[in-house]
């Protein structure tokens, strides 16, 4: 196979938007700070570290960032294990896909989060390769990530189809010259109109599309 099929993770094949925004409202409110709604869609896709320093940054959270983030991963594992759910559609999609495509994962997730995932519903088994955080010299919107998933599988930006829902991740995919197809829920459909095509849901993206 000389094609692959890239995906995100979280609001891709991971229902974990509402989980972390859960988690998070759960943090600031201790300090003190409510987020605007309108703010939510600037963290999306990035990095662990980057969204715990420009959130500090921007709502002044007075607090040891170690301190601070170990709360966070606190809080997102227990919505997680509380609540964590494949996005509808991904089983039956991944089925497919895998007949004609290698298959991998890129996410801005750190390494240790991925790995506690994998244990929890086997990630692994069910990608060729998966591309964390910690992995690549930059992270999403920089399209190192993905780069570094299209030399891992051996095949070019021209045959690989990647499937984003943040600005960063468009970005980066994009950039990394590959047809990408954008999964609306994040971030509002107007903000994804950069990519190739835009679906609502999963089964939206047909043998034809991939």
């Amino acid at each position: 196979m000389n094609t692959a099929v890239i995906f995100d993770m979280d609001g891709v094949i991971l229902d974990t938007e509402p989980l972390y925004t859960r988690a998070e409202v759960r943090l600031f409110n201790e300090y003190g700070v409510h987020i605007p709604k309108e703010d939510w869609s600037l963290f999306r896709g990035c990095s662990e570290e980057d969204f715990f320093n420009l959130s500090m940054q921007r709502y002044k959270v007075n607090e040891n960032m170690t301190v601070f983030m170990e709360k966070g991963r606190k809080y997102v594992r227990e919505e997680f294990k509380n609540n964590l759910a494949f996005m509808p559609g991904f089983h039956a999609l991944i089925r497919r896909v895998k007949k004609k495509h290698k298959t991998g994962l890129v996410t801005a997730s750190p390494r240790n989060h991925v790995d506690w995932l994998c244990k929890q519903i086997h990630l692994d088994t069910i990608f060729e390769n998966i591309i964390s955080g910690s992995e690549s010299k930059y992270n999403k919107p920089h399209p190192a990530p993905y780069l570094d998933m299209i030399k891992l599988l051996n095949i070019v930006p021209e045959n690989t189809i990647i499937i984003e829902d943040s600005i960063n991740g468009l970005k980066a995919a994009l950039n990394a010259g590959a047809h990408v197809i954008a999964k609306t829920g994040s971030v509002p459909s107007e903000n994804l109109s950069m990519a190739h095509r835009i679906v609502i849901h999963l089964d939206e993206i047909t043998d034809e599309l991939i």
